[in-house]
């Protein structure tokens, strides 16, 4: 469980939201991709 606390896979995974949400534009999908970017900038390194 060591890889959660890793800011760059939560960077990781707002980047393939956010190239999803690039072609499929959603409300819900905005507020879904909010959650990885605020924990990749509250976990350490």
């Amino acid at each position: 469980m060591e890889i959660f606390k890793k800011n760059e896979f939560w960077l990781l995974v707002f980047s393939g939201g956010l190239l999803y949400w690039l072609f499929n534009p959603s409300v819900m999908m905005t507020l879904v991709m909010i959650i990885p970017l605020l924990l990749a900038a509250n976990s350490k390194k």
